[in-house]
């Protein structure tokens, strides 16, 4: 594996315009004021991003099937239209609720089921569901049930926070930020811990054909800023 060429010096001007300095600025810190060694950076920082599609993957759709069958297992399988549930959402995620259910029903028709109303919500809905508010409805019994690998000593607290971690992570990224100084090992770890939480054998597998921990060790070598916090 090997990070993409730099372009040409005949190319770099081009290049900087289309993506405005102000970008390639971002890494000049890092770079030590090296436009060369700035263009690289930015580009391992793009196949860094790329080489998280397949954990971040993962460990949203794990995490999101595993609130679900917290729904099911307390208000049935159709949790979506559950009155009580529907009191306790805050009304920014309740409208987004209502939205996926219209949207698939014009889809699905009489097929719909909870599975593409699942599908059709954000992964910070899915965050909001581990929030204080639900601990009557959902947490009374802690995380074990549906969480069965989470260590004995973590909260609804602490799931919470993981996801939220995650969720930012994966928003960082989809917004094409830089995440090379972010603690890219750090989230990488998070994300597999999520889905370790749910099936440690699926988090193995992750793991093994994930791409994240060569693409960290292809950093182009000038300077190690690596931050735990985003």
């Amino acid at each position: 594996m090997q990070l993409p060429s730099s372009p040409n010096p005949q190319e770099m001007p081009y290049f900087e315009a289309a993506l405005q300095p102000e970008r390639l600025n971002r890494y000049m810190a890092a770079a030590e004021d090296d436009k060369d060694q700035a263009v690289r950076l930015y580009l391992w920082n793009c196949t860094l991003c790329e080489a998280f599609l397949i954990p971040l993957h993962f460990s949203e759709i794990v995490c999101r099937n595993a609130l679900q069958r917290s729904l099911k297992a307390k208000l049935g399988n159709n949790w979506y239209e559950n009155e009580t549930f529907l009191k306790i959402l805050d009304e920014r995620y309740r409208c987004e609720l209502a939205e996926a259910i219209k949207q698939e029903r014009k889809q699905q028709g009489g097929a719909m089921t909870a599975h593409h109303v699942v599908s059709a919500l954000s992964f910070g809905f899915w965050q909001h569901l581990v929030t204080k508010r639900f601990d009557r409805l959902l947490w009374s019994a802690g995380i074990k049930t549906h969480f069965p690998n989470a260590p004995a000593h973590k909260s609804r607290e602490d799931l919470s926070e993981l996801i939220e971690k995650i969720r930012r992570w994966r928003n960082r990224i989809a917004h094409h930020r830089a995440i090379f100084d972010k603690g890219p090992m750090f989230k990488y770890q998070a994300a597999i811990e999520l889905i370790k939480w749910v099936c440690p054998t699926t988090a193995a597998y992750v793991a093994s054909i994930s791409k994240v921990p060569a693409v960290i060790e292809l950093r182009p070598k000038q300077r190690d800023l690596f931050s735990e916090d985003i």
